[in-house]
């Protein structure tokens, strides 16, 4: 996740829901499940089978004025994807009003790891770990995307978003 404090442009939110607007408004569609832990599983390209598909799991947890992300990303969709994996220049995690959360830096506790060596997420090589971002001011739910996530016509365009993620 970048290390920012600016606001995702949303327009005025309804009953506390945001509106992504811009490039937002138009990810990949992603299958989306709550899991009984109050994860959520999202899997791209939307529908695919086990197996075949990008599986991103997603677990939040209030720690005092943080919340913790727990990430497990496996990646066997046959396509090419980067999550940004490291510093996460591409992901962002947005309040239920789509304001940015701010990430904090990385450190041994927080940072995720992955057995790839070129960025991507590949077969085998899932990327786990957690990092924190302030928690929001209000609201039970964030949401995270990634641009320039996934293979799009064999160019990195494809945005994943991931919404009403519980905050535990």
């Amino acid at each position: 996740m970048t290390e920012t404090s600016s606001s995702v442009p949303a327009s005025p939110p309804a009953a506390g829901t945001w509106t992504p607007q811009g490039q937002l408004a138009d990810p990949q569609p992603i299958s989306v499940a709550l899991n009984p832990d109050k994860s959520v599983t999202a899997t791209w390209p939307k529908g695919a089978p086990a197996g075949h598909a990008l599986t991103i799991k997603l677990r939040a947890a209030r720690n005092g004025a943080k919340i913790v992300i727990h990430l497990a990303i496996d990646n066997e969709s046959g396509q090419q994807v980067s999550m940004n994996e490291g510093v996460f220049t591409g992901g962002v995690v947005v309040d239920a009003q789509g304001n940015t959360l701010k990430a904090e830096n990385f450190d041994s506790l927080w940072t995720l790891g992955s057995g790839s060596s070129d960025g991507n997420i590949d077969p085998g090589q899932p990327l786990i770990g957690d990092f924190v971002v302030d928690a929001p001011a209000s609201g039970s739910t964030v949401n995270a995307y990634w641009t320039q996530a996934v293979g799009v016509n064999g160019i990195m365009a494809g945005i994943i978003l991931v919404r009403d993620i519980p905050i535990n």
